[in-house]
């Protein structure tokens, strides 16, 4: 990633900031999960280090220290900044596995690390490089045993972000599991590739799951071994990878962060109980400060809920999601002075007038979803502006007898 303007800084920090408040997480558990020192930490954490007479912050975190802190929430800081590198450095997969019924197994414990590991290496061949795979497996981070200082709900939140967020993930249904069949349906949810590691006798709920995923199959148990083909893995990997570019492409500037403070405003104005608000919805109380507080791909509310929400505050779903020209003031205005023009226009060519209003208004909105983060084009057209435009389709099209423009 290039170099961060001071106000990209500001803002990550900021967002990193709130959100591990929300989350409860301490700095020492911080550390852990991102590997990045305490120290280092604690100087992101206080944001009043400025420097006085000259105005500017004394410590400001490297890109690589933004990245591993955001990581270590399950995001990452592209995705937080809107923003799409140009060459990806890694493309990130999550790894779900039975985790809570099997540490008490030490045999079986044993042979789930070396599948993990078999995993890795699988994804670290020398053909997978530029950009390399990145597997991050919950055994390493959130251990029921070792790291038995996360509670639950920063475990779930943790393990949501990366479920829905991350590029891919693999699922490996070794055992009955709670986790990984949660998983399965958040990563459903989230439209992440996936790639499935079953048994034989899977359940039918698992298997008939609308994940779009490739799916292999093992024979043998924890308690014996487990066997599963490296050549048909590494295939899987190969057409994962292909799944990505192609969605980084069609999906590019897609992670807007506006969605929860404009639900929390319309709530706060309209309701102001938030737990009325959540029973009302039929979600619990820390779901509704979850879509207030966590990003939108995390949160990731149904279509089902965003119509529930868009009833109670009587506001359009298009609204809620950032999506709404109706309530969009540069649009507005724009679209006004386009009739202004068009009403005391002489001799213009209406077919011309209209493709380009409907040109102008599908690349602004365009420009503001690649750009959500910050300001696009906040000045709207004019009626000269217009004109001017409309000269300029008008030379495109080519000369019409009896059609000049209204300004001369």
């Amino acid at each position: 990633m290039k170099e961060l303007t001071s106000e990209q800084i500001e803002y990550a920090v900021g967002r990193f900031v709130a959100l591990v408040e929300f989350r409860d997480l301490s700095q020492t558990q911080l550390e852990q999960l991102s590997g990045v020192p305490q120290p280092t930490i604690s100087k992101v954490m206080n944001r009043s280090q400025w420097d006085a007479a000259g105005g500017t912050r004394i410590f400001a975190p490297s890109v690589d220290v933004l990245k591993s802190l955001f990581k270590a929430l399950g995001l990452k800081l592209a995705d937080v900044l809107n923003e799409s590198e140009a060459v990806p450095q890694e493309i990130s997969g999550y790894l779900a596995t039975p985790l809570t019924g099997v540490v008490q197994d030490g045999k079986a414990e044993a042979e789930l690390v070396d599948v993990v590991a078999r995993v890795r290496r699988a994804a670290a061949a020398p053909e997978f490089v530029k950009p390399q795979f990145d597997i991050y497996w919950p055994g390493d981070y959130t251990h029921p045993v070792r790291n038995a200082n996360f509670s639950p709900s920063q475990v779930y939140r943790t393990d949501r972000s990366r479920a829905s967020t991350f590029d891919f993930i693999i699922l490996f249904c070794a055992e009955p599991s709670y986790g990984v069949g949660q998983e399965n349906e958040i990563a459903t949810q989230a439209g992440v590739p996936a790639v499935r590691i079953l048994a034989p006798g899977v359940s039918r709920m698992m298997s008939g799951a609308f994940i779009e995923a490739i799916d292999l199959h093992y024979s043998g148990t924890l308690h014996t071994h487990i066997r599963f083909s490296l050549e048909e893995l590494s295939e899987a990997l190969r057409k994962v990878r292909f799944t990505y570019f192609r969605h980084r492409a069609l999906y590019k500037g897609m992670n807007g962060d506006r969605f929860g403070p404009r639900l929390k405003k319309l709530v706060d104005e309209r309701v102001g109980d938030y737990k009325q608000f959540a029973h009302d919805l039929g979600v619990d109380l820390s779901y509704l400060h979850a879509l207030m507080e966590e990003p939108f791909a995390v949160s990731n509310p149904s279509v089902r809920l965003l119509k529930r929400m868009a009833a109670l505050l009587q506001e359009h779903v298009a609204y809620l999601i950032g999506e709404s020209e109706e309530t969009d003031p540069v649009w507005v205005e724009s679209n006004s002075t386009w009739h202004s023009w068009i009403t005391n226009a002489e001799d213009v060519d209406g077919r011309i007038a209209v493709l380009m209003r409907d040109n102008w208004r599908a690349s602004y909105f365009q420009e503001k979803r690649l750009a959500e983060t910050r300001d696009c084009r906040s000045t709207p057209m004019t009626v000269s502006g217009w004109d001017r435009r409309y000269r300029e389709e008008f030379k495109k099209e080519g000369s019409h007898a009896g059609q000049t423009p209204m300004f001369t």
